[in-house]
């Protein structure tokens, strides 16, 4: 049995993590039809679990009645159980998977959910307390690895013998951050082609991995407890990077030219970081001797969905499911009409990445 997990993450917000954590997991879950896939919502605001559960304002009634559940199966409710005591499990009293198809009837059976909850925000003050245990010097070990337990016994627990899991992380570095980058395997840092990105990805690097940007940073960093201290400390391991999607992509030729001069600019930068240290990033496939070779390995672009994600958010549908029709019948009544050919290239962008999992 295997477990692989895929972190979606960028300390910036605004990024497309989410919208291509969604539509990925969707098309994935679609072509891989013997695994069970799994999306984890670890962002408070629950986005991507509204999508799954039917879009829109079906989406929000449908999460809000799983919150309100008295045993709460979802991210808050597993939390919950973890602070009661039951940090170091090793067996779990009940699943906290949601099917989705039964809430969506444009995805798959294979696809589930551990459902996003508003409350998980709150729940931060107590995790971090729990984490500085005195009484147990694991504790902090055992919160941050609890994602990856909980995925193993979900997959024991079920009648599929392989699981692929998308975890949707909130952009700031809080302690259920935390537990999602230390229980995965691989880490895909959506960017926007601008100059906030690159500061974002020089901020994952130190953050994660210690790649201090100076002599004078390191020494500082030397001096305090850090999260790459810990992570050592404590012999854990963290995910590789293993794709950087330039989302919002675009072949408008004013806002293009832009938009290359930037893109050029963050991929020369993480190709440096590769060549300074190549073990941060996933082992590639073939031989990286290129700036060019590198890019082709690690570098996806997802073009703007327009109007196409408009629709897609409002109704629950994956963007691979949108060519079914052109017409479409939205929450307030009114028709849309979205030929396939306008949004093409995104519904292309979003095959060729999945297509690298």
């Amino acid at each position: 049995m295997s477990v692989d997990i895929y972190a979606f993450y960028n300390n910036k917000g605004g990024v497309g993590k989410t919208t291509l954590a969604q539509n990925a997991a969707c098309l994935y879950a679609e072509k891989n039809p013997e695994k069970l896939v799994l999306v984890v919502d670890l962002c408070p605001q629950a986005n991507i679990s509204q999508f799954l559960l039917g879009g829109g304002h079906k989406g929000y009634s449908a999460n809000q009645k799983l919150q309100s559940l008295a045993t709460r199966r979802n991210i808050v409710g597993f939390m919950d159980w973890v602070l009661a005591g039951n940090s170091g499990f090793t067996s779990l009293t009940g699943s906290y998977l949601t099917q989705v198809a039964p809430h969506n009837p444009h995805v798959t059976n294979n696809l589930y959910l551990i459902a996003g909850d508003s409350f998980l925000e709150s729940l931060t003050l107590a995790l971090n307390f729990a984490t500085m245990n005195p009484a147990n010097i694991y504790a902090w070990r055992e919160y941050v690895t609890a994602i990856r337990r909980l995925c193993d016994l979900e997959l024991q627990n079920s009648e599929y013998g392989e699981m692929t899991v998308f975890i949707d992380c909130n952009p700031s570095f809080s302690i259920y951050t935390q537990m999602a980058l230390v229980s995965s395997d691989s880490l895909v840092i959506p960017m926007m082609a601008d100059f906030s990105s690159l500061e974002g990805i020089k901020g994952i690097l130190m953050l994660l991995y210690g790649k201090y940007p100076s002599a004078a940073v390191r020494t500082y960093a030397n001096k305090v407890v850090t999260f790459t201290r810990q992570i050592q400390n404590s012999q854990l391991s963290l995910p590789k990077i293993f794709e950087l999607p330039f989302n919002n992509f675009t072949v408008n030729a004013g806002v293009a030219t832009a938009f290359d001069a930037m893109r050029e600019e963050l991929i020369e930068f993480a190709y440096q970081q590769y060549v300074a240290d190549p073990s941060i990033f996933c082992p590639p496939g073939s031989a990286v001797g290129s700036k060019a070779q590198f890019e082709s390995l690690y570098v996806s672009n997802v073009k703007d969905f327009h109007t196409a994600g408009k629709v897609s958010a409002s109704l629950g549908i994956p963007i691979h499911r949108l060519p079914n029709q052109t017409n479409y019948l939205m929450p307030n009544g009114e028709n849309v009409n979205i030929p396939s050919k306008n949004y093409a290239a995104s519904l292309n962008h979003v095959h060729q990445f999945v297509a690298k999992l």
